[in-house]
């Protein structure tokens, strides 16, 4: 019989290999698993430097003699991120929510202390004022106000059953909240990098170059039929606004550039939406028409490779030359009489697109030098139905978790309070807060075991910090390494909250069993009644909340054939921009309720362009007073009529081709209103469902 290793045939036949091959095989995989951990990667790097900023606020903590030294490790695992703008905005806003907070949870203490009842009436409106300024709020201002809100219950635990500790606990609370910040940002400051910016050059020319490749695909294709710009597209455009935020909180030279971003941003959005009207000239179309595309088709390579080189004001140069030699072909496609405006039209479409291109040229050349100019007031779209939805919950939450408190008696009631405040409020601002209670609830079920392991099993035998460190440092570890993980981030969330609480390390430490089940058993609850209240109490939707922000975009659109927009063109934009990003990260989860969405609103907003075009060829001063009137008319009777609305904008353009032919003065600009006239009415042929005509609504 062959010794030694089992052969190939024994192994497949089921024959049980030797004790010892199965123990190094064994050791090997161990090995291998060990040796897989990615220590020395950037993922490592931010484990490392979040733990030593955790131990370095415990350390403080326990050296001011604060009462819940815990609370400063708490803010450092809460605050913790790999960027440093992220950590230095967060710190910050959340050390200002908790100011805030605590103030509030003073007069709430001063006025109610004697009366449970309306402590937490007033706790709840609290509570959902600030849940509602949360949702309103964008990036890390959100973050402080749900700190705010939840402070109250963070600051008054453990003072309502003794009111003379109520300025004790809110000084308390906020120098934990300080201490934490400080050390994690001290400790960021010195040890990370400050890579955003870079992200954020990356991210500009890699849209730069997205966009212009796009128009180059529409340039060549002989195709006439072509999509709209997909979801996924928008949202990933407007995802560096996110870029833009971290940046400003890590330079303050780009803090005061962050105008020249966002007009980028906005201008690429404007020749995204351009991009969809480019096609390949037909050969036996007007001179001027074959000669600009072929001046786009043969510089925009040369321009883009300029961008890709990061000369930005070379290429700003060409692109202001090409545009230079766009205009005259378009000046002859006024004049020309063809009796057809489609020339003009795709010329128009054209020039438009170069204009966009250029304008977000402008943008980076103002972001890379030159003196910094004041930003434009950009607009965000504020969703109020949202706010109103989550701000009740939040006080509903609160209220029936008071009322069930006192009603039965128990004895740490507010503990529910602690926990369920918090977490209404910060799974409110997620697209999906159902799944995320899930997830708390599956990070609280692993720290309850493992706090008890480290409370009860090695801290006993602990003598002196560094020893403190070696127990709860490889607890905090695994939680810091969980929520760089995107699908384990929720959990290890929770589970980092509810380790080092239930761990609790004080100065003395006190090892009570009973203790620990009890507040354990009110954590795992808590959680669960988080998870009732998002499936019970104005449960979200992320359809209606898509229909909502789709309803306001179509609004605004419709309202462009009445009057122009109150602000810059780019600017109106921008914020139709965030409005079709929010309903793609609303239907994150069904791509084909978002496809469609996305493209009844850029059908919708490409009219509304359309119509802003169209009333500023009417102001031309060499316009008579009749073509205003009627193209102000013809504007206004399809926003009464939307389901007429292309056969009055057509038989309007018509018309005044008509009255003006005669009038060889008038003739230029009747032609171009004729035109934009013309365009609009092509587009809601283009969408009959969609622009401004029956709105649809995705089947649930």
């Amino acid at each position: 019989m062959h010794r030694g290793r089992p052969s190939r045939c024994c192994r497949m036949t089921g024959r049980a290999a030797h004790p010892s091959s199965r123990a190094v095989v064994f050791l090997r995989s161990a090995c291998e698993r060990l040796l897989a951990i990615d220590i020395l990667t950037p993922r490592g790097g931010h484990v490392a430097r979040s733990t030593g900023a955790a131990i370095l606020a415990l350390g403080v903590a326990f050296g001011l003699q604060l009462e819940t030294p815990y609370s400063a490790a708490s803010t450092v695992l809460l605050v913790a991120n790999a960027n440093q703008g992220a950590v230095l905005a967060k710190g910050g806003w959340r050390l200002v929510g908790t100011v805030i907070g605590g103030v509030a949870a003073l007069a709430l203490m001063g006025l109610f202390i004697q009366a449970p009842v309306l402590f937490i009436l007033g706790f709840a409106l609290w509570l959902g004022l600030c849940t509602a300024g949360a949702t309103l709020l964008r990036h890390f201002r959100a973050s402080g106000a749900a700190v705010a809100g939840y402070t109250v219950g963070l600051a008054t635990y453990g003072a309502l059953e003794t009111p003379e500790r109520a300025l004790d606990a809110v000084l308390g609370r906020t120098a934990t909240v300080a201490v934490g910040v400080v050390c994690l940002g001290v400790v960021a400051a010195l040890f990370s990098k400050r890579a955003t910016r870079s992200a954020l050059d990356t991210a500009l020319i890699g849209q730069c170059g997205t966009i212009a490749g796009l128009a180059l695909e529409r340039l060549r294709s002989e195709e006439r039929a072509h999509g709209l710009p997909t979801a996924p597209q928008i949202a990933g455009l407007f995802a560096i606004d996110d870029l833009l935020e971290l940046s400003r909180a890590e330079s303050p030279d780009l803090a005061g550039r962050e105008g020249a971003v966002r007009d980028t941003i906005a201008a690429l959005f404007g020749a995204l939406l351009g991009t969809p009207d480019l096609c390949a000239v037909d050969p036996q179309a007007p001179r001027d028409c074959v000669a600009a595309h072929r001046d786009v088709v043969a510089g925009l390579p040369r321009i883009l490779a300029l961008i890709e080189a990061r000369r930005f004001a070379d290429a700003l140069d060409r692109i202001t030359a090409l545009r230079e030699t766009l205009l005259p072909r378009v000046g002859c496609a006024e004049t020309a009489e063809t009796g057809t405006p489609a020339p003009l039209i795709a010329l128009d479409r054209l020039v438009a697109f170069v204009e966009d291109y250029g304008s977000a040229l402008s943008g980076m050349v103002r972001l890379h030098g030159g003196r910094p100019i004041p930003a434009r007031s950009f607009r965000f779209h504020r969703d109020w139905g949202a706010a109103t939805e989550n701000g009740l919950r939040s006080a509903l939450a609160i209220l029936l978790a008071g009322a069930f408190g006192i009603a039965t008696g128990w004895n740490d009631w507010s503990l529910l309070l602690l926990i369920l405040a918090p977490y209404s409020v910060l799974l409110a601002m997620t697209g999906n807060p159902a799944a995320g209670a899930v997830a708390f609830i599956q990070g609280t079920i692993v720290a309850v075991p493992a706090a008890f392991v480290c409370a009860f099993g090695l801290m006993p035998s602990v003598q002196g910090f560094p020893l403190l460190i070696a127990v709860i440092a490889p607890f905090w570890m695994a939680g810091l390494y969980a929520t760089t993980v995107p699908r384990h981030a929720p959990a290890g969330l929770a589970y980092l909250v509810a380790f080092n609480t239930l761990v609790g390390a004080t100065n003395p430490m006190v090892f009570s069993v009973p203790a620990f089940l009890n507040q354990a058993f009110g954590w795992v609850a808590a959680v669960f009644v988080t998870l009732l209240v998002f499936r019970l109490l104005l449960p979200h939707d992320p359809r209606r909340q898509a229909h909502r922000i789709q309803a306001a975009l179509r609004r605004d659109a419709l309202a462009r054939l009445e009057a122009d927009p109150p602000e810059p063109r780019h600017v109106w934009e921008h914020l139709q921009h965030h409005r079709l990003a929010r309903i793609a990260l609303s239907l994150r989860a069904d791509p084909a309720a978002a496809a469609m969405m996305t493209a009844d609103g850029i059908a919708a907003l490409q009219v509304g362009r359309a119509a802003i075009r169209a009333r500023a060829a009417a102001r031309n001063p060499t316009a008579p007073a009749l073509l205003r009137t009627m193209t102000l008319r013809a504007l206004s009777d399809a926003t009464r009529s939307p389901r007429q609305a292309r056969d009055i904008l057509a038989a309007a353009a018509a018309e005044i081709a008509a009255r003006s032919i005669e009038d060889p003065r008038a003739w230029p600009v009747a032609h171009r209103v004729a035109a934009c006239l013309t365009d609009m009415a092509m587009r809601l042929e283009a969408h009959p469902d969609r622009s401004f005509g029956r709105h649809r609504r995705v089947p649930c």
